[in-house]
């Protein structure tokens, strides 16, 4: 069993709320949202979420990934949320903690949104709601996110939450369909930026026009 589900408190909160936005866990009944947002964005989604691609190809697949994902979460493995827009329940996402590493600690961020670049400031929204829950209960020390060129605009995303761009790795990704080798970008944001980004946009609400 992980080091973090040995440490990380039972009582974590498993729904995240923004002014916009209701962030939980999947559960039995989300395969059909599941999967009709992956069918529908597939060259969006190519090369960076091929391997999610290629196992969902019917919706028994998409309801087996589902009850993976949960059982991952549970097991305190990966953090994987979905996104609904409140208004109109509409699943628009899904963003991950994921490959979490117990020695520094750290996870690498993964996420996509129908209609992109259209749904920008929802997933911003989203993305400043899961790094409080990063650095806040799970006690995260880093989180990066790997970008291809095909999805570098998610990168821009990252910058504006307050990541630095650390370096890209050349030839070092594959995509699980495709035998080319695609450069990777790195982006990261530490504990300490997180807390001089919130320490600016408390900084920001106190100036008077």
């Amino acid at each position: 069993m992980s080091y973090l589900y040995n440490t990380l408190s039972d009582a974590l909160d498993e729904q995240l709320e923004t002014r916009h936005l209701l962030l939980r866990p999947y559960q039995e009944g989300d395969e059909n949202d599941f999967m009709r947002l992956l069918q529908e964005n597939l060259v969006h989604l190519n090369p960076a979420f091929s391997g999610r691609l290629a196992r969902v190809r019917a919706l028994d697949d998409a309801r087996s990934q589902v009850q993976q994902l949960r059982t991952d979460w549970e097991n305190r493995r990966t953090f994987d949320f979905g996104v609904w827009q409140k208004a109109d329940n509409q699943y628009i996402g899904d963003i991950a903690l994921k490959n979490l590493d117990r020695s520094i600690p750290k996870a690498e961020l993964g996420l996509y949104f129908a209609a992109w670049p259209a749904t920008r400031q929802l997933a911003q929204e989203a993305l400043e709601e899961v790094l409080g829950f990063a650095f806040g209960p799970l006690g995260m020390n880093k989180v990066y996110l790997r970008c291809t060129t095909a999805n570098e605009s998610y990168g821009s995303l990252a910058l504006s939450c307050g990541f630095l761009k650390e370096g890209t790795l050349r030839s070092d990704y594959r995509g699980a369909d495709s035998n080319k080798l695609l450069d990777l970008s790195y982006y990261g944001i530490t504990r300490q930026d997180y807390e001089e980004v919130l320490q600016q946009q408390e900084a920001n609400s106190t100036v008077v026009v």
